[in-house]
């Protein structure tokens, strides 16, 4: 399978560069891909199984689906094109795999474009995770909502975060952010766990070593101040935002060390191994390193 690459058209839900048309992947699961269909790349959890069939997207279905499913149907209701929508009466196709819709633009996948580091895009994408969370306050889940235990916000919280919004999850048009995809890992959380989230994932608020060569050059407290301006964060989320970072570091070396144990083998291959431990530690001392008031508003300081 060659590697993905660069942007490519984009939606639904992991609208990545295709990769083959052979459905390589998906043989252990002995479902045999339509006529047409397009594996998809992108996804770390479920590489090799998520398919482009004409205008939708199908993935596999987890406990947490039907939950995401009125989540989007929600979004679609309140805020429409900022996310897919289940397709049919069960957001289900006859192979028992989530159905959802294809959204046209483009996505960034390592090496990333050199646009994902501009500003347009770290602007739009601030004040689009706003929007969502705006229409995302009051929503009641289903009583019986299940959510993923991936990645959650250690203290729960009022919204559903998405949790892993990185440029591969993200629709771009011209460089504008314009839908957030793969929601999969969604679940209860804080405004400012998704916030903090999505700030070391796309800014990236991380460690020098953890950075993509796109960012070469940038200053990233910069750019952290310009993606929370956009967002309008308010100055009591701005005044945790480190101690968050703690907390959002801590929740995906658990991720990261969860899906190694269960022989996953895109984190077998970038973290079971001493490259690996050196990043996870790079990130525990970067963090320490950090002012408290990292986030604060030029305005307050």
């Amino acid at each position: 399978m060659a590697p993905a690459r660069a942007t490519s058209t984009a939606g639904a839900a992991l609208r990545s560069p295709i990769v083959d048309r052979d459905g390589e992947g998906l043989a252990e699961t002995g479902i045999d891909p339509p006529a047409g269909a397009q594996v998809l790349a992108g996804s770390n959890a479920n590489t090799g199984l998520v398919l482009r069939v004409g205008d939708t997207v199908r993935r596999p279905w987890h406990p947490s689906t039907p939950a995401t499913h009125a989540l989007l149907t929600h979004l679609d209701q309140v805020l429409p094109g900022v996310a897919p929508v289940p397709v049919g009466p069960t957001g289900r196709d006859e192979h028992g795999r989530e159905i959802l819709t294809w959204i046209d633009g483009d996505v960034g996948l390592p090496p990333f474009p050199r646009w994902v580091s501009s500003t347009l895009f770290l602007t739009s994408l601030g004040r689009l995770l706003r929007r969502i969370h705006d229409a995302l306050d009051g929503w009641t889940p289903p009583t019986d909502a299940a959510w993923s235990q991936e990645i959650p916000d250690p203290h729960g919280g009022p919204i559903i975060a998405h949790t892993d919004i990185w440029p591969a999850n993200v629709i771009t048009r011209h460089g504008r952010a314009t839908a957030i995809i793969d929601w999969e890992l969604a679940a209860p959380g804080r405004r400012i766990w998704d916030v903090v989230s999505t700030a070391k994932l796309c800014v990236p608020f991380t460690a020098p070593s953890r950075r993509d060569p796109v960012y070469d050059g940038q200053d990233v407290t910069d750019r952290l101040r310009v993606f929370l301006d956009a967002y309008q964060l308010d100055d009591s989320d701005r005044a945790v935002f480190t101690q968050v970072l703690e907390e959002r570091r801590i929740a995906t070396e658990r991720f990261v060390r969860g899906r190694i144990r269960r022989r996953e083998a895109h984190f077998v291959e970038k973290w079971d191994n001493a490259t690996g431990e050196e990043l996870l530690l790079a990130e525990t001392n970067w963090i320490t390193t950090l002012p408290a008031d990292v986030a604060r508003s030029e305005q307050t300081r």
